[in-house]
């Protein structure tokens, strides 16, 4: 059941492999590089990871901040992915490393339905963005786990959601929602 693909600076391709409680990540052209997680409620572990976003590295390196949607566990897990060296003598190869870095609570979340999917985004100021899709709105935090804030309400209007999931953040930081059951995608600004 994968759920939501990121991608890094190096063209790496993270994958939310969700009915395993995992995330694998494979290069550009689809080979297996290494997975993170597993079944669990403690840290770096996983029930119902769904949404991902990844946030680049200043310097252009593979990895990055990834910020997971740990559903079923109601929070957002933020793992930092490095890079390591082989000190295989010929120094050539290199890893990639996942590793824990902090996790928040997210108020929501809270059925196991199947429509109750959220996904992530983060800007490039580094607030992360989290669909509640039965609670019908948008959450915000700064890259640290800070509430920002909250919008949306159920309905149909231009500032309301019948079924919010889908979310990404373009390249002006606007913030789009797919709607589902209203069927549409809506933009809003970023949360400053």
């Amino acid at each position: 059941g994968p759920r939501a693909v990121a991608i890094d600076a190096a063209g790496n391709v993270y994958v939310t492999d969700t009915g395993n409680k995992r995330i694998q990540v494979f290069d550009a052209q689809g080979n297996f590089l290494t997975q993170y997680g597993g079944g669990g409620v403690v840290e770096g572990r996983f029930d119902e990871p769904v949404g991902l976003a990844i946030a680049p590295r200043d310097d252009g390196q593979p990895g990055g901040m990834l910020y997971v949607a740990d559903t079923w566990n109601r929070r957002i897990q933020k793992l930092d992915v490095g890079v390591d060296e082989l000190l295989s003598g010929s120094g050539e190869g290199r890893d990639l490393v996942i590793s824990f870095v902090k996790e928040w609570p997210v108020e929501g979340w809270n059925s196991q339905s199947v429509v109750n999917k959220p996904f992530v985004a983060v800007d490039s100021t580094g607030t992360v963005y989290a669909t509640d899709p039965e609670g019908f709105r948008v959450l915000a935090w700064d890259s640290e786990g800070q509430f920002k804030a909250t919008f949306g309400l159920y309905g149909s209007d231009a500032q309301s959601f019948a079924l919010p999931n889908g979310i990404a953040v373009g390249p002006d930081d606007r913030v789009y929602v797919a709607d589902a059951d209203n069927h549409r995608v809506m933009v809003f600004p970023a949360v400053r």
